[in-house]
């Protein structure tokens, strides 16, 4: 059975935000992508004959006993790394009341990190999860493959209410072993468990992008607004106008955010606040950069 037909609106939105994108990209981003990650592993290149100084745990064995010589294998490291994009399909990500839909933004961010890798020559998959993995996208080249990738966020989202990030993320751990740059795109409202961040850390190059809904980055000054967890039964009722209200708010929001990032650096991971009614490329620029420092100490 033929796909059917994509939404001349979604296509529309995936053209904008490449424009964006590309624009970033071009101011730099593409140039810091390739320094500010590690690469994939090594490869190996050839077997030749033993020179005093070779790790002995290089020696191939099977082509000594044949050739009568000691013989090594040599390896060359990966200059091609993999990019995977975990993006957060859950209820809490489709509220944006008076912003920029989360979506979109995502998309956004997609985008970003794909057209940087594609410059570097570097493949890209996705994977999209809620209350269990959506669905998995393999790695692929090219500017081609990243918008294919972005259309189909767009075009597809989930109706799941709740999200289960630690069984993404051990899912994902289980499909792929090779180690990857591994970008985790969410809202923030849930982490994965100790567990599977020290397994991840351990295998991949984690960095945790908190893509943050405009109006928690703003919270409005005035006005009395209902609070609802999107993916519980918890409701409150705030009046925003009380600076005492208000303050606490932003208090308890802070801290919040401050001790998942803490959390996240304890294994090793980056994290990246982002607002999602702002400018992203301009934070993914810094960060890459600060990365690319760290990488030459």
């Amino acid at each position: 059975m033929a796909a059917p037909p994509l939404d001349a609106r979604v296509l529309a939105t995936v053209r904008e935000l490449e424009v964006r994108a590309r624009r970033s990209v071009r101011c730099g981003l593409g140039g810091a992508w390739s320094s500010a990650a590690r690469g994939a592993g090594v490869e190996f290149a050839e077997v030749r004959e033993y020179v005093v100084g070779d790790d002995a745990r290089t020696v191939d064995w099977n082509v000594t006993a044949r050739t009568g010589r000691l013989q090594v294998k040599r390896f060359d490291e990966e200059r091609e790394q993999t990019v995977l994009v975990a993006l957060d399909d859950s209820r809490s990500t489709r509220l944006a009341p008076g912003g920029r839909p989360w979506r979109e933004a995502a998309a956004e961010l997609l985008l970003l990190v794909g057209l940087a890798a594609a410059q570097s020559g570097d493949r890209v998959g996705l994977l999209t999860f809620a209350e269990a993995v959506e669905y998995w996208i393999a790695p692929r080249h090219g500017r081609e493959a990243v918008l294919a990738l972005a259309t189909r966020w767009l075009a597809e989202p989930s109706t799941a209410r709740g999200t289960d990030p630690d069984g993404a993320l051990r899912g994902l751990l289980d499909a792929r072993s090779r180690p990857s740059l591994l970008i985790v795109v969410t809202d923030g409202h849930a982490l994965p468990a100790d567990a599977t961040l020290a397994r991840a850390a351990a295998r991949h190059d984690v960095v945790f992008a908190a893509l943050r809904p405009g109006f928690l980055c703003r919270l409005p000054t005035h006005g009395r607004f209902r609070l609802d967890d999107p993916e519980g039964s918890a409701r409150h009722v705030v009046d925003l106008g009380s600076p005492r209200v208000r303050a606490e708010l932003v208090a308890r929001r802070d801290r919040a955010w401050a001790a998942a990032a803490a959390r996240a650096a304890r294994f090793g991971a980056d994290w990246i606040e982002l607002d999602a009614d702002g400018e992203l490329g301009p934070p993914l620029l810094d960060w890459a950069r600060r990365r690319a420092a760290r990488s030459r100490r």
